[in-house]
Order: C-alpha cells, then sequence, then structure tokens
C-alpha cells in the first residue's frame, strides 16, 4: 500500500497533496513490473557471475558485467520501495543514482572486450596499441562514473529544486562523456575493421613463427614497402567465433546506446518533466535496453567465443 502524505495539505502550495506535482516520483511505481526488473537482472547477473568462474575472466568479468546486473537490482530495488512510499526521497535517489551509474561498468567490458579482438585479429591493423586503448577508454569511462558520482551526490543532498538541477546537469555532463566515449570506440571499431578487410595496416608484424621463411614484401597504409619473414593477413584470424563475438559486441553497444540518448534527454527535460515522469518511456528506455544488453553478452560470452 503507498504510504499517505505527512499531511492532508500540502503546506507550500495550500493545496491537496498530488502524487503528479508533489511525489518525487511524479508517478507510482508499478510493483509488479519493479519486481519483474529486480528478478531479471538478478538472474542474468548470476548467469555472468557463473560464467566469469567458468571461461576464467572474473579478474574483469565479476568488476564489469556483474557489477553492472548488482547496481541494476539495487537500483530497480529501489522503484519497488518507491512504489510504497512515493513520498520519500531517498528511494527516489537510490533508484535514478544506481540506474544511471549501472551501464558505465557494462560499457567497460566492451572496451576490453574490443581490445581483445584487436589482439586477436592483429593490432598493426590499429591506430593505438592495445595497451592505450585500454587505459584510455575505460580510463574515460571510470571519469565518466566519477562525475555521475559527484552529479548524483549533489542532487541528494540539494535543498532547492535548483540544486537539485544542477546535480540533474551534472550527471548529464558524465553520460555525454560516456556516450561520447562509446561513439568514438564505435568509429574506431569501424576504421579498425575497415584496414582489416581492406588490408590495409599501419604497421608490420613479422611473424615470429617462421623466421627461416624467404621474405616478402608487404605495403603498409603509407604505401612504404617491408620486407616480412611471412606475410600476414588479419582475415586469417577473422574466425567464426570472432565474427559472432563481434555481432554480440555491436547489438550490445547499440542498446547501450539507444538508453543513454533516451538518459541524456531525460535529465535534460528536468525533475518534474514530462519525459522522466512517464514510467513507460523509462521502462521501455532504460529497463529492457539495458536487460538485453546484459543478457546478449551471457549468449555471446567472450570468455566461450574469444578465451584468452
Amino acid at each position: 500500500m503507498v504510504m499517505h502524505p505527512p499531511s492532508a495539505i500540502n503546506p507550500d502550495t495550500g493545496l491537496p497533496w498530488s502524487v503528479r506535482n508533489d511525489s518525487t516520483f511524479g508517478f507510482v511505481p508499478t510493483l509488479s513490473i519493479c519486481i519483474v526488473f529486480v528478478a531479471l537482472f538478478a538472474i542474468t547477473g548470476l548467469v555472468h557471475l557463473f560464467q566469469a568462474f567458468h571461461y576464467r575472466v572474473k579478474r574483469w568479468w565479476i568488476p564489469t558485467v556483474v557489477t553492472c546486473g548488482l547496481v541494476e537490482v539495487i537500483g530497480w530495488s529501489g522503484r519497488i520501495w518507491g512504489s510504497q512510499n512515493v513520498w520519500s526521497q531517498n528511494p527516489y535517489i537510490m533508484q535514478i543514482v544506481c540506474t544511471i551509474f549501472a551501464p558505465s561498468f557494462m560499457t567497460a567490458a566492451f572496451f576490453i572486450t574490443f581490445v581483445r579482438i584487436i589482439i586477436i585479429i592483429g593490432p598493426e591493423y590499429s591506430r593505438l596499441s592495445p595497451r592505450i586503448y585500454t587505459y584510455l577508454f575505460v580510463g574515460v569511462d571510470v571519469v565518466a562514473l566519477v562525475i555521475q558520482s559527484i552529479g548524483g551526490g549533489m542532487a541528494a543532498t540539494a535543498n532547492t529544486p535548483s540544486g537539485s538541477q544542477n546535480g540533474a546537469h551534472v550527471m548529464v555532463g558524465g553520460i555525454i562523456l560516456q556516450m561520447a566515449a562509446i561513439t568514438i570506440y564505435s568509429l574506431t571499431s569501424i576504421e579498425y575493421f575497415w584496414r582489416v578487410f581492406a588490408e590495409r595496416p599501419l604497421r608490420v608484424r613479422r611473424d615470429p613463427l617462421a623466421p627461416s621463411l624467404p621474405q616478402s614484401e608487404t605495403t603498409t597504409a603509407d604505401g612504404e614497402k617491408t620486407n616480412d619473414s611471412r606475410e600476414h593477413r588479419g582475415l586469417d584470424n577473422l574466425t567464426p567465433n570472432v565474427r559472432t563475438m563481434l555481432l554480440g559486441l555491436v547489438i550490445a553497444t547499440i542498446l547501450v546506446l539507444i538508453r543513454s540518448v533516451y538518459r541524456t534527454i531525460e535529465l535534460l527535460d528536468g525533475w518534474g518533466g514530462p519525459i522522466i515522469t512517464n514510467q513507460t518511456l523509462f521502462d521501455c528506455l532504460d529497463g529492457i535496453p539495458i536487460f538485453l544488453a546484459m543478457v546478449t553478452l551471457n549468449i555471446f560470452h567472450p570468455g566461450r567465443l574469444i578465451p584468452q
């Protein structure tokens, strides 16, 4: 049962309390929907935890995708709490902060998986070394998470609507930074695979497995001809498993981008705007895309398709 407001009349307006105008959510979250999402994120998160140990990738899979699932469970639990007390600010802050933070952990897994693919196919087609890619993209992801945390703290401790809105703007900055990182990662991925398919390496990799074979001439992207002990083609390493992993990565990335665009528009629209107070939009453009992205990684798991 939804708890009653603290008094019959809102002392600030002199009017009866209204869920739409006076509650933190602007609506009463549907309890059954919130329970379903808690269950769904718990299930996919537990499967990811099992897969992390089974495929021996726990060192980087637990801090990323498994943590994403855990934070989503906490966030949707906040919405369950809010469905029973829409007048309290605590469940509202709990759910909005957690559901904003959670995907940041999963995007770090995207970046690490892409680096593993670069190592398999050939770093010579990449503008940056795999190590630099890891530090760059994961570093930006961490910075975006910190910015979102600062914004969440500002919104949670603000005593005025303008202070809360300033916190929301800071969170938007973190989301936009995360979205920019995903976009740049997507563009660099496109360029990388263009070079792989066009056989336009930026550098030449000498194959250490055949030092005694005759020298062969290879042309780099700059038109320079270099002798190599054996000609290497990136397409040779683009196995069916790698192609399948790429498909999963593309699907999951698109789903997270959809959610990021929605959350940016939602927060810019304001705490009491028609977007943030629309439960259906949140369920369809945040809950469902992130859940599907996690399930996609359950199915297209890098530990199975591109084991280290």
